[in-house]
Formats: structure tokens, sequence, C-alpha cells
């Protein structure tokens, strides 16, 4: 008897090992290869008004590679004039659906412009168990002409900024316009970096009005740009914003702050005002500032009327100059107070400046009052945080952990900061509870193989000369991956000579290795010790 359970149990180790290899190694050959139906309407010009219908559904006989294969699609679309491609989508179906909006971005990305035509072929790939790639057995192709969601309501004469010109993207560009009719275009454009730009007419982008236009790195910022009716351009310098006037707590002497957001392009506060006056002015002085148009609820105009607040209260104040010459503003009430989105931590690594550009920044996302940030602070620095004229410095002492790796400590009218161990640090504040900390931070190993498993990561070793971050580690037989920040938002994995981000877990075997990563080239090394 004992006998015959060790035979039937090697038989059935030997069919789960049968069913195994099946699994992995399907043998399998394509039959049939896919095939794309035609595009039906064949052209199609996108509007504000079909933006919300179906575009033309694209479908295709699917491909065949035997019985039980697991097939997937990949659908690419190709702008014929200049040769840029992007995927549409992967599915297992035999179709994929689109609005015309959907589309309309989609095509953007390949370069096509608004209220130009444009030929597109789109292909087709079939993947059977991650092993066989085939093309489909043809393409097909349309016509588009896209158009500007951003510009249906403007009703005046506009103008793209179009940075990078001629590789420009419209959906990022800023406009300028010219609302009164007077020839003169003008508008405010936010500048990250230094750029060069041309101006493009909206209505006709083929028309070039101005280029070969420069920001340098000291004009970087939001400022305004002007095209005269004889083709020059007028660059303002930086700008920040604020409200002013009595019905702002500081009064006529001195600015409310606004922050600026560049997702929405408006400048916002939240503050109680009161039922006095105010107006909108650049940079705390009166060279530029908005008022009242005397003319509509919201519209601005340079110099114009005191604004006039009907009723006290809070509110969430927004300028918007971003509208291609047409400038409004809008004031809704609020019962919810609402922290800055960001503050800076001037100090001894930038000669103490909080509002220089290598001031370093922690950003609070949800604008909760807690805010974070993560930074390389060399030995010994010494540091503060800065919120808009309000200083935060250290009150007390910082308790550190065991392990010398995180201090807690409380925040106010207090001392410096100081770090005397340089490296990469973490930085927490909550400016309600007025508590923060700060956490090393930086690469980690972190996988099976390490001793924590995937829980933990294992912090490496910045060498600030190099830029490079190493760590010796005892492996266990397993896989590890590389994660900044404790985080997986940014990890590498795939192959050490070339990673890439969200890459498949590195195996490894067991033993004692010096690991050494170079984030910057996206490779590392693994040297047995």
């Amino acid at each position: 008897m004992k006998l015959k359970n060790i035979f039937f149990l090697a038989a059935g180790l030997f069919a789960m090992a049968s069913c195994s290899d099946d699994v992995t190694t399907p043998v399998l050959q394509l039959q049939q290869a896919a095939k794309l139906n035609t595009v039906s309407p064949a052209e199609i010009t996108f509007t504000k008004d079909n933006s919300t219908e179906q575009f033309p559904e694209i479908s295709w006989e699917k491909a065949s590679y035997g019985k039980g294969a697991v097939i997937n699609y990949e659908v690419t679309v190709t702008n014929n004039t200049t040769n840029k491609s992007t995927v549409l989508g992967e599915t297992d179906k035999n179709k994929l659906n689109f609005t015309n909006a959907q589309m309309n971005k989609l095509l953007a990305k390949v370069g096509a412009y608004p209220g130009q035509t444009y030929d597109f072929t789109i292909s087709l790939v079939s993947k059977a168990f991650n092993a066989y790639t085939d093309k489909a057995q043809n393409t097909v192709t349309f016509k588009a002409t896209p158009y500007d969601p951003n510009t249906v309501n403007i009703g005046w004469n506009y103008a793209y900024v179009a940075v990078g010109y001629p590789e420009w993207d419209y959906t990022k560009a800023y406009l300028i316009g010219d609302p009164d009719g007077d020839g003169v275009y003008q508008g405010w454009v936010q500048f990250d970096d230094a750029a060069s730009f041309a101006i493009l007419d909206g209505k006709d982008i083929s028309k070039v009005l101005a280029k070969g236009q420069q920001i340098t790195a000291d004009k970087k910022g939001f400022v305004e740009v002007k095209l005269g009716t004889d083709g020059s351009v007028t660059i303002s310098d930086p700008t920040k914003w604020g409200l002013i006037g009595d019905a702002t707590s500081n009064g006529w002497n001195k600015d409310t702050e606004m922050e600026y957001d560049a997702k929405t392009r408006l400048w916002t506060v939240v503050t109680a005002l009161s039922d006095k006056e105010f107006k909108f002015r650049a940079n705390k002085g009166w060279a530029i500032n908005y008022g009242s148009d005397g003319s509509t609820k919201d519209g601005l105009a340079p110099g114009g009327a005191n604004i006039k607040v009907e009723k006290a209260h809070a509110y969430i104040v927004s300028l918007n100059l971003t509208n291609a010459g047409k400038y409004t503003y809008s004031m809704k009430e609020t019962d919810i107070e609402l922290s800055s989105s960001s503050m800076t931590l001037p100090g001894s690594y930038q000669n103490w400046k909080p509002d220089a550009a290598d001031a370093y920044l922690i950003t609070s996302e949800n604008r909760d009052f807690k805010y974070t940030g993560t930074h390389y602070f060399p030995t010994n620095t010494e540091f503060k945080m800065y919120d808009a004229g309000t200083w935060f410095g250290l009150v007390g002492k910082m308790v550190w952990n065991d392990a010398k790796t995180k201090a807690d400590f409380v925040i106010g009218n207090g001392g410096n900061i100081t770090l005397t161990e340089g490296g990469y640090y973490r930085v927490e504040a909550d400016t309600k509870k007025n508590v923060a900390s700060v956490t090393k931070t930086g690469w980690e190993v972190i996988g099976s193989a390490t001793a924590d498993g995937w829980d933990k990561g294992q912090l490496m070793t910045y060498d600030p000369a190099t830029k490079k971050w190493s760590i010796t580690l005892t492996m266990k037989d397993g896989e590890f991956k590389f994660r900044w920040d404790a985080s997986w938002t940014k990890n590498f994995g795939g192959t050490l000579s070339a990673l890439t981000q969200g890459g498949d877990n590195i195996s490894i075997t067991a033993g004692t290795y010096l690991i050494v990563l170079d984030p910057d080239n996206a490779k590392a090394t693994v040297t047995a010790q």
C-alpha cells in the first residue's frame, strides 16, 4: 500500500509538471492575421458641437493562433504628415471606441494642429502569450481636422504663444488676443524656464505673426506679452499678483498675496474681505494694476475702478489673466480655510533668500496645511520654513529616533533647524498643529531578496560627488527593484544596464553584493563581495 501511494504521488507530480509546461510554453503559430475594417465615415471635422458624439468605430477581424490562445491587440495612429505615432489603446476585444473629443486630444499628440486637415493611418498588431507579435493584414486611413476646445468661446482675434516652434503643443499654449480690435495683441503667459517662441494667428496657424522670440532665465515667470501693429513684441518683467484695499485685512498699505495655479491658470487667494473696496496689482506696486471695467459684472481694465465688496465674508478670489487678452475675476463665498499650496525652505545652502528660485519647496497638494517635500541638504545645513511673510523655526529641540533617521519637532517663532549630516531628507510640516519632521530618504533597494522583503526598503548612501547611490547587502535568492523615497511613484526595474521606470523585478541569487545605482543614467551594477 505504501509503495502504491508513492507511485500515485509521483504520477501526480509528473502530470502537474506537464500541465505547467503546457501553460508556460504554448505551441502556437499564426494561422490568420487580424484585418482592420474601414473607418467610416473616413473624413471628419471636429467641432464643439460634435465633440460628445462617437468617433467612427475602430474595429477588426480577430487574429487566429489556434485553440486556447490569449490574444491582445495594440492599435496605433500615425500622422502621415509628421510621421509621428501614438498608441490609441490595447484590448483583448476586436474594437476601440472614442468620442470625437477624445480622438481630437489624441491626434494632438501626433502633431495635428487645429484648423488643419491631415491624413492619418491606423495600424494594428496582435500579441499572443507575450511571445508572438504580428502585424495585421492591412492598415486603414482617415482624414481629420482638429479644433482647439480652449478657443470656442473667443469671439475676437487671438494668437498662440507657440513655445518651441515649430515643434509646439497647442494644447499647452497660452493665448494672447485683441478684444478691443485696435490691432494690438496682448496677454499673460507663464514661462517655467528659458524658452524660444513664435506667435501664430489663432484662426490660421500657418500665419506666423512673430518668430524668434526668446525668454531668458531671468525673465521666466508670469509675464505680459504684447504684439504691436508693426509686429514688434514686448515682454514685461516677471510678476506676482495680490489684492490691496481697505476690504482686505492689510488695507491699502500691504498686499494680500495670491498664488498661481498652473493647471487652472488662475491667481487665487482665500481671504476674509469686509464690505469695502480692493484692486489687483502686480509686484506690490501700482505700475501694473487692474480694477473694474465699469461695464461688466466681472470684467477688468488696466487702472480700472476700485472693486466693491457687497458683503463682508470669506471668499475664494480668482484672477484670470490668460483668456486671450480679456481679463476677469471671480469671488466665491466660502467657509473653508485653505493653506497655501507651498512653502519655501530658505537657509544657509542658498543665503537665506525665501523668494529665490533656488529655495527648496515643500508642497500642500490638498491645501490642508500639511506640507511635504524631499531635498538634498549639505552637511551642517541650517534652514527655516517660510510662507508668504511668515517664518517657522525650531521651538525647543529636535527629537531623533534611535536609528537617527527621523526627527520630530515643534515649529513656530523659533531658531534655525539644523541638519548636521548631509543627505536627502523628506521634510514634513503641519502648520495648523505647528509640528514638523525630517526623515532620511532617497533611493532604496526593496524586494523578496532583501531582509525585509517587499514591506520595507534598504536605504542606499548618496555620494554628491558622483551623484550615485550605493549599499552593501546580503541577499537571498529572489528579486528586487529600486524605488525613490519609500514610494512606488518612482521606481526602476528591468535590465541593470538600461533600467526603466516601472520595469520588471530583477532576479538575484543568494550572496553579499555591492549595489551601485546611477539614477541619472538609469544604470546599476551588482558586484559580489
